[in-house]
């Protein structure tokens, strides 16, 4: 850590080494240019035990369930004294398993609709009683389960959590005027909350009924 240290405070005007925030990284923002860096550290295993469950088990996440794949495989490298690193941007150089499309959608369908504590239902109930913070938070849920099912529909892989209505208006099956319903949803004040129900059945039952005309809708989701 005092290597970094040196090596960071040389070349930038306000920096934080060690940051554990979220993980273990250190960030700064470059002197010159002003541009912000951010270096995370991750343990070799934690990528190994994550692509044996994508890969092999299928597991999917209530979110973000193929982010890392996009991560891995869209990187550039630039340093990999022992090739560890391409050897795994290699494992993910593969088509996308279906078993794992599936998954993701049986996972994060009922989240949207049908499960007594859905995301949705979370939503509706904090519209109800004026709560905009606990609506907000049922909000970002709803969407991260809203936008990985989309994904994996399409079979594309997850991008990540920035610019995903642009990510979206690049695929083959997207339910119509989605960018556009989704923006109206994410756009209540403390005086419209109570069109907040009838925004998030507007966002999520064309998908719903784009999911059973491609008949991938889950059996156990319950009617859109």
């Amino acid at each position: 850590m005092p290597l970094r240290r040196t090596l960071v405070s040389r070349r930038a005007s306000r920096f934080e080494v060690d940051n554990r925030i979220a993980e273990t990284a250190d960030e700064w923002i470059e002197r010159e240019s002003g541009i912000q860096v951010d270096v995370m550290f991750r343990p070799v295993a934690s990528f190994e035990a994550h692509f044996l469950y994508l890969f092999e088990k299928f597991e999917a996440r209530p979110g973000y369930s193929t982010a890392v794949w996009h991560n891995v495989r869209s990187s550039t490298i630039l340093f990999d004294r022992e090739g560890w690193f391409a050897r795994l941007q290699q494992q993910t150089d593969q088509p996308y398993p279906e078993e794992l499309a599936r998954a993701i959608i049986a996972l994060n369908v009922p989240l949207l609709h049908g499960a007594i504590n859905s995301r949705a239902a979370q939503a509706k109930l904090a519209a109800r009683r004026g709560d905009m913070v606990a609506v907000n938070s049922a909000l970002t849920k709803l969407l991260a389960s809203y936008f990985d099912v989309l994904f994996a529909l399409n079979r594309t892989l997850h991008p990540g959590e920035k610019r995903q209505l642009t990510f979206i208006s690049t695929l083959a099956d997207v339910p119509l005027n989605a960018a556009r319903d989704i923006e109206r949803l994410l756009s209540f004040t403390k005086a419209t909350l109570h069109e907040v129900p009838n925004h998030i059945e507007a966002v999520v039952i064309p998908l719903l009924r784009l999911l059973k005309k491609r008949r991938q809708m889950p059996t156990f989701a319950g009617p859109p």
